[in-house]
């Protein structure tokens, strides 16, 4: 029996969820580019997210997980693995006083807006970010001088045997756009604190930077959000920017010039050209300020380095 067929075979035993071969992920990323995966599943809930776990485990199949899709760029030959998608399970949003549970698959501007009609305070700074629960946990989104962190109270993983375990953000170490999470573990589930507020106001703060957003980035155009981590002390985009690099292009993958540290796809981009444009970049921006920008998107079916 052909390998690929088997393991399909094995993956659609375990999992609840629907499971496609060769899905493409152009579809399912904001930057509209990358080639297929061998598998693409969307589990029923966090119980079924931590059997295909399991069962990706002990196949020994590639996977990876994905939200919204909002900060990836993903190979133009596709991902020889299974891609779990948490986007139609892991939607839960549960209150009880000023604690919110909400699944890994809710899009974070959905938790905002149900806290924000609630008066629960804390994360209003996160307004306007792309993407889920999960991947603003494990990337510890976070902009105006908040993140998601601030107001974590725990996390449930799915981990590689397959058991769900809750883990206190006391024991996590989050830093700058990172969450050092148990190794092969995925985010199905957190819980939340906030504090009480005002949800006129709170909805006004969001309106705010949403109108600031839109003034400033180029949000009409496919991108990954903010390529480049925020050197110490400096901003990325202020870095390209002065290195005269808005605007470049290659192929149809293009600088920004609404803000520098935003690449778009003005057509038909490869992840070929993002990643050519990014290391031209790095390169450019190294030569004339020193700095080695470290790129905060995250990359899927990409050789090692």
């Amino acid at each position: 029996m052909d390998e690929k067929i088997r393991q399909f075979q094995a993956l659609n035993a375990a999992a609840r969820g629907r499971i496609l071969m060769d899905e493409p992920l152009a579809s399912h990323t904001s930057f509209r580019i990358g080639g297929p995966a061998d598998f693409y599943l969307y589990p029923k809930d966090s119980e079924d997210a931590a059997a295909v776990v399991r069962a990706c485990a002990a196949e020994a199949v590639p996977r990876f997980v994905i939200g919204l899709g909002t900060n990836l760029l993903a190979a133009d030959a596709g991902f020889r693995g299974v891609v779990i998608d948490l986007s139609e399970s892991s939607r839960t949003l549960q209150t009880e006083g000023h604690t919110v549970t909400a699944g890994a698959g809710i899009p974070l501007w959905d938790m905002l807006t149900y806290c924000a009609e609630r008066g629960l305070s804390g994360l209003e700074s996160l307004a306007g970010i792309p993407g889920s629960v999960g991947g603003g946990i494990r990337l510890n989104a976070g902009a105006f001088g908040g993140e998601i962190k601030d107001c974590l109270l725990s996390v449930t993983l799915a981990d590689p045997d397959g058991s769900l375990t809750v883990h206190p953000r006391k024991d996590l170490r989050m830093e700058y756009r990172h969450t050092d999470l148990p190794d092969g573990a995925v985010v199905v589930q957190a819980q939340f604190a906030f504090r009480e507020g005002d949800p006129s106001r709170m909805k006004a703060e969001h309106e705010a930077i949403l109108r600031q957003r839109r003034e400033k980035q180029p949000l009409s155009l496919p991108s990954a959000g903010s390529v480049f981590k925020r050197p110490p002390g400096e901003y990325a985009g202020r870095l390209i920017e002065e290195s005269g690099l808005k605007g470049l292009r290659i192929g149809d993958a293009m600088v920004s010039g609404k803000h520098a540290n935003f690449i778009v796809n003005i057509g038909a981009a490869s992840a070929s050209d993002v990643m050519r444009l990014i290391g031209e970049i790095q390169i450019r921006v190294s030569d004339r300020f020193g700095i080695r920008l470290e790129p905060e998107i995250h990359f899927l079916g990409f050789e090692p380095e």
